[in-house]
């Protein structure tokens, strides 16, 4: 099995020994329209399709995020998690502390949403000095605009989800809040609480950016050959989100 490593054409021909007999287990999270509460849609389609290819069955499970991302790093039961932006400082190939990043399968255009009649706008990071902006815990944002709140430069509002950090902003206890635009548009019609405020709020022209979307692999010579494997098969051109600085070449 270990052998197999080396041969990289091998992997992609046939599964290894590693997953012959076992179902490959991942981890992600409730994060519609992407990923739906019974943990399908369209990345888990894209993830299932890719593995089916190489003989591979694919067991997924939905956790909280934070939780989602600890067992994919930490419990060997679990191989990935998905989807999962690209951050340097979880990439365990580019001195990162967690995972091995796969090639990219889809695309999350990452913005703000404002209310209607703010006076809030943006060129430049700078700008966003003189605001409160609202963030998920544990969500990767975009390298600059996490690295501002973390040290104290721009003022971050935490909120444990989506749909709080978006009720938060339409009672303006943050003057802007970092979504992805097709999350907002799929809660917005499926969420009451957000129907209810929608109308009252917009999504700013300008993108903070547009990410790639990963499965991120265990750093672990069986999260490695998974990985292998999921490259090998991926057939979807989900490269169309511009990365955070620093992203590698994985194609």
């Amino acid at each position: 099995m270990r052998c197999a490593l080396a041969l990289s054409a091998l992997i992609i021909a046939t599964p290894s020994l590693s997953f012959a007999s076992d179902t490959l287990r991942l981890t992600t999270l409730h994060w519609p329209p992407y990923v739906e509460a019974t943990g399908e849609g369209p990345n888990t389609k894209t993830v299932r399709s890719t593995f089916a290819k190489a003989g591979i069955e694919v067991d997924v499970q939905l956790f909280p995020w934070n939780r989602a991302i600890m067992l994919a790093a930490d419990d060997p039961n679990w191989i990935g998690v998905y989807p999962e932006y690209y951050s340097a400082d979880i990439d365990a190939e580019a001195n990162g502390d967690r995972c091995l990043f796969s090639k990219p399968f889809g695309e999350s255009p990452v913005g703000f949403l404002t209310p209607s009649n703010s006076s809030f706008d943006w060129e430049t990071h700078d700008d966003l000095r003189s605001y409160v902006i609202g963030v998920v815990r544990g969500y990767v944002n975009e390298a600059k605009l996490d690295q501002m709140i973390a040290d104290g430069d721009i003022v971050g509002e935490l909120a444990e989800n989506d749909t709080q950090n978006i009720l938060k902003v339409a009672a303006r206890r943050t003057d802007a809040i970092v979504i992805d635009k097709n999350v907002f548009d799929y809660l917005k019609a499926e969420d009451a609480g957000v129907a209810f405020v929608a109308d009252s709020l917009q999504f700013h022209e300008k993108l903070l950016i547009n990410h790639s979307l990963y499965v991120c692999f265990e750093n672990s010579p069986a999260g490695r050959e998974a990985r292998e494997l999921f490259n090998g098969h991926l057939t979807t051109s989900g490269d169309k989100g511009q990365s955070d600085p620093g992203l590698p070449n994985t194609q």
